[in-house]
C-alpha cells in the first residue's frame, strides 16, 4: 500500500488506484475537447482556458498519487474534490452570466457529479453537509450573475435557470436519501450477524455453542448418511476443574476454559467443529474422520494441554470419549455414546482416551 494511504480508512487505496486510472482519462478528455472545439479561439476567458486549467490541475493531482512519499494522500484527495468543484460553481457562473445571449451549456449536466465525488471523498454526515455548502455557492454564483443581467432588463430563460437549480437540488437529496438507505440496510445486517453470533457462540470462550454444535451435527450426519464418509465426534471434560475453581476462583477457572478452547482452535484442522456442551466439557466434531484419526487428533490435544498449561497451575489434563456415527444416527444418539466413553475415562482416572464404535 503507498505510504500516503497507510493508516487512513480501508478504502483509500481503493480510491487511489480509481483516482491513478480515472485521473488522467478526465484530463486526456478535457485536453480532447479543449481542442476539438477550438475553444482556444474563443474570447470569453472561462471558455478559452478552463479545460486547460482543469486538465493541467487534474495531471498535477494524479503526479501527486504518483509520489505519496511527498504529497500526503488527503492532500492530493482534497485537490480533486475542491478543485471539481470550484470548477462546478464558476461553470454555473459563467454560464448564467451569459444565458441571456445563450443557453444553457451542455456541460451544466455535469454539475451533479460534485455531490457524487463529495460521498466518495467524505463520511456520509460531512459529505451531506459539504455538498449543501456547494449547492449554496450555486445559488451565490447565479445571484452574482443574474442580478445585473435582470435589473437591465435582459430577456432571461427563467424556465432553463429554475430547472438547472431544482435538478441539482432533488440530486443532492436523492444522494442523501440513498446513502441513508444504505446505511440504515448496513446496519440491520450488521445487528442481524451480532443476533446470529449471540445465538450461536458461547459468550466466555467464543467457540460454538451447544446449539450451534447439535446444528451442524444434524448437517454432518445427513452428509455422511449420503456419502458414507466417516465422521467422529468427541466429548472431553477437564479433569479437577471443581478444584480450579474452589482454590483460585471462578475467574481463574473462566480463564481456564478461554485458554483450552483457544488451543483447540488453533490447533483443529479446517473444517472441523471445536464448542463448548457445557460446564468444564467441550465437543469436537470431526468430519471425515475415522475413528483412528480422531484418536491420534486426541492424543495430540492431551500432550498440547498439559504442555501449555497457564502460570502457577497445575497441568491442565481432560477425559476423552470418541465416538463414531453409524448409518441412521442421530445427534442424540452420537452423543450418547461419546458421554458413555467420556464416563469411562472419567471413571478410570481421567487423562485418557476411551472409543466406542
Amino acid at each position: 500500500m503507498p505510504a500516503s494511504t497507510q493508516g487512513l480508512d480501508s478504502t483509500a487505496a481503493v480510491r487511489t488506484k480509481i483516482y491513478l486510472f480515472f485521473l488522467p482519462v478526465a484530463a486526456y478528455a478535457a485536453l480532447f475537447a479543449w481542442i476539438k472545439l477550438d475553444l482556444p479561439a474563443q474570447e470569453n476567458l472561462y471558455e478559452k482556458y478552463s479545460l486547460l486549467v482543469i486538465a493541467s490541475w487534474l495531471l498535477l493531482c494524479w503526479a501527486g498519487l504518483l509520489l505519496p512519499r511527498w504529497v500526503p494522500f488527503r492532500a492530493v484527495e482534497g485537490g480533486i474534490f475542491w478543485g471539481t468543484a470550484l470548477l462546478m460553481v464558476l461553470n454555473i457562473y459563467y454560464n448564467l452570466l451569459s444565458v441571456a445571449e445563450e443557453s444553457l451549456w451542455p456541460s451544466s449536466v455535469w454539475i451533479a457529479m460534485v455531490f457524487v465525488l463529495a460521498y466518495f471523498v467524505f463520511e456520509p454526515r460531512t459529505a451531506w453537509r459539504v455538498s449543501l455548502g456547494i449547492f449554496t455557492a450555486f445559488g451565490v454564483a447565479g445571484i452574482l450573475a443574474l442580478a445585473p443581467q435582470v435589473t437591465a432588463g435582459a430577456p432571461i430563460d427563467s424556465n432553463a435557470v429554475l430547472q438547472l437549480y431544482i435538478s441539482q437540488l432533488c440530486y443532492l437529496v436523492f444522494f442523501r436519501l440513498l446513502i441513508l438507505a444504505k446505511e440504515h440496510a448496513l446496519q440491520a445486517q450488521i445487528k442481524a450477524i451480532q443476533l446470529y453470533q449471540l445465538a450461536h457462540t458461547d459468550p466466555l470462550t467464543g467457540v460454538a455453542n451447544r446449539r450451534s454444535i447439535i446444528e451442524a451435527m444434524h448437517r454432518a450426519l445427513e452428509h455422511h448418511n449420503k456419502t458414507k464418509e466417516p465422521l467422529s465426534l468427541v466429548l472431553l471434560d477437564l479433569d479437577h476443574f471443581k478444584q480450579v475453581n474452589d482454590q483460585y476462583g471462578h475467574e481463574t477457572g473462566d480463564k481456564v476454559l478461554v485458554h483450552v478452547a483457544r488451543l483447540m482452535r488453533q490447533n483443529l484442522r479446517q473444517g472441523d467443529y471445536v464448542g463448548r456442551w457445557g460446564g468444564e466439557e467441550f465437543v469436537l466434531l470431526l468430519p471425515s474422520t475415522s475413528l483412528q484419526e480422531a484418536q491420534e487428533l486426541c492424543h495430540r490435544l492431551r500432550q498440547l494441554l498439559a504442555e501449555n498449561s497457564l502460570e502457577s497451575l497445575r497441568p491442565i489434563s481432560a477425559s476423552f470419549g470418541i465416538a463414531s456415527a453409524i448409518p441412521g444416527d442421530t445427534p442424540d444418539q452420537l452423543v450418547s455414546r461419546a458421554d458413555a466413553a467420556m464416563y469411562l475415562s472419567k471413571q478410570a482416572g481421567g487423562n485418557r482416551i476411551e472409543v466406542v464404535g
